[in-house]
């Protein structure tokens, strides 16, 4: 979510609780609706707005979009590491399938593990593609979404 605050030291919360002054109801808000891409930047939980705003030189934006772009590499890396090796990356849901800027500045950190998209494959949105090139070590695809239709299929076999 992009207003949700993302790993933190636990220490963290009661410090800033305790020196703010601030009950759990307001640290509860302020991690979970004013924190991540939108605390940092300032801008929106829309992925749309923050590019826009990072190119056309929001300092903030771009800040937070860098953040954002290195944590999702790192947790790729850790679940690399975890498996001993990686074949294939997926790309999928909101900024995963429609946003060429955010999976090339990802791909780009993962690089160290083989993993090169082709840039024009990469300007696809919304539709199952490969876009990796082809001397990458690793599949790099995109794939849409339908989180609605999903939910309905769930709730459909649990009602049966």
């Amino acid at each position: 979510m992009g207003s949700r605050s993302g790993d933190l030291d636990p220490s963290v919360i009661t410090y800033i609780m305790n020196k703010e002054k601030i009950t759990p109801e307001n640290m509860d808000s302020i991690l979970n609706k004013e924190s991540g891409v939108y605390g940092i930047s300032g801008v929106s939980v829309d992925f749309r707005d923050v590019e826009a705003e990072a190119l056309s030189g929001g300092m903030h934006a771009k800040l937070a979009l860098d953040i954002f772009h290195q944590s999702v590499a790192s947790y790729i890396a850790k679940c690399a590491v975890a498996m001993q090796g990686i074949d294939v990356i997926t790309f999928t849901a909101g900024v995963g399938e429609k946003g060429p800027l955010s999976r090339k500045a990802i791909c780009e950190q993962l690089e160290v593990l083989g993993v090169k998209i082709d840039d024009e494959k990469n300007n696809v949105r919304g539709e199952e593609a490969e876009i990796s090139s082809n001397n990458s070590k690793v599949k790099v695809y995109v794939v849409p979404t339908n989180e609605e239709l999903m939910i309905a299929r769930e709730t459909l076999r649990l009602v049966k």
